[in-house]
Formats: C-alpha cells, structure tokens, sequence
C-alpha cells in the first residue's frame, strides 16, 4: 500500500527531490535535525536527494513495464486489422491448450477457404472472419469448436474462456473473456491485450443475434480432456492493476 502511495505521489516527490538537490547551501545549512540536534551538511543533503531522485524515477519505469507485460501476458496481440479472431483462436491455442500457434498460421488458414480464395474482399465486408471459420479451423486441427447461443453474463463466467464478438466505437470485434470481479469483466482483447471493462458497459458492447441472442464460442480437446493450461485464469491483480 506505501509503495502504491509513493508510485502514485512520484512526481511530486521527484520534484520535492529536485528542489533540495539544487537549494542554495545557505538554506540547508541552516537546517537542523531536531531530535539528534545534528546540522544537516550540504554533501549529506547532496546525496539523500540525488537518491530520491533517481529511486522515484525508477520506481515509476518499473510500474510502467510491469503494468505492460501484465497487460500483454498470455494474450495474443493481433498485428493485422481484421485478423481479431484469428489473434483471440491463437489466444485459446497457446495459453489455454498449450497448443504454440502464430496469428499469422490462423488467418493464412481461415483464408484457404476456396470463397476468400476467389474473392478475398468478402472478409473486408465483413469486418473479419466469423465464428464458422473459427469453429472449422479448430475443427481441422484436432478440437470440438462450440458455439452457444441465449447466453447470459453468468454463463460466459461459467464457460471461460469464451470468444465472444462485441461493437466498440462502431467496429465488430472479437474478445477473449476470461472472468469477471466486482462491478468489471477481464478481457483479452487482440487489439489492447488484458483490460478489464465495466459490466454494464461489456453488456452493451456484446453482439447479439436475431435468432441466438448473446453468442459466444469455446475451444475443448477433441478427446474430451480438460485444458492443458489455466493461464486464462484470471488473478485479483489483474482486475486491480488492469483498471
């Protein structure tokens, strides 16, 4: 918890550091240590600030690389812009399967179908694959691709991980969803990696069909076993750091 405070008051520290490192030394001499009633000497006030400093300065470096590599940990980010689906089936594969697949693999295979063959815009139009092409392509490899229909908050919690399709900002877009804590959802999302989002706001965002209502689709073993991994697990940390 101190060091939470500390990291969130760090600039104001640094420049708190900042202003006895570059004082006058008439001021600091002029300084006393009431209880040891010991004059603080300008090398000693040199060195305690130059620390302070620097220790701030790193501590604050440390929470930005820890707060990434949390937010990029056992997901898999896409680098294409419509290969979301191919990114979150690579998501399942590796991190739940213990299966080691690229993006790339995926998509290049979803788009060995003999229609995206003949006429690749088809996947533009749409605003990417569907979940057919993942379930037929985690079918070719050895899974049961299941897709569920009538779905409720609850059963996505029960059924995690589970690829579900949302709309963010008017684009369609699919997620991992991995659990859910307090009034959040923990997502791992191709486009961002690990981020967790209002309930209500998930709720809203999530796709629903005419006929299905709220959709979602799961990765099993095709012998029936259970996952490899648990790496999609998700921790308390991840919905206190992730907010």
């Amino acid at each position: 918890m101190i060091y939470r405070f500390l990291l969130r008051y760090a600039k104001r520290f640094k420049i708190i550091a900042l202003i006895f490192l570059f004082a006058p030394a008439t001021n600091l001499t002029n300084q006393y240590n009431a209880k040891n009633n010991k004059r603080i000497t300008m090398p000693t006030a040199f060195i305690v600030s130059f620390i302070l400093f620097f220790w701030f300065n790193d501590a604050q470096a440390r929470e930005v690389k820890s707060l990434l590599e949390l937010r990029q940990k056992n997901v898999v980010v896409q680098k294409y812009d419509l290969s979301c689906g191919a990114a979150a089936l690579a998501t399942l594969f590796n991190y739940q399967h213990n299966d080691p697949i690229a993006e790339r693999d995926i998509a290049i295979g979803l788009m060995s179908r003999a229609e995206y063959i003949k006429n690749p815009l088809i996947v533009r139009i749409r605003e990417g694959f569907s979940l057919l092409d993942l379930k037929r392509f985690a079918e070719a490899r050895g899974y049961q691709g299941m897709g569920y229909g009538k779905l409720s908050l609850k059963n996505l919690v029960e059924k995690a991980p589970i690829i579900v399709p949302i709309n963010l900002k008017g684009y369609n877009h699919f997620v991992v969803f991995r659990g859910m804590y307090g009034n959040r959802v923990l997502l791992a999302d191709p486009a961002w990696g690990n981020r967790t989002m209002l309930i209500r706001t998930f709720m809203e965002s999530w796709l629903e069909s005419p006929k299905l209502g709220k959709i979602g689709f799961v990765v099993n073993r095709g012998d029936g076993a259970a996952p490899a991994t648990h790496h999609l697990v998700p921790s308390l940390d991840e919905f206190v750091m992730l907010q």
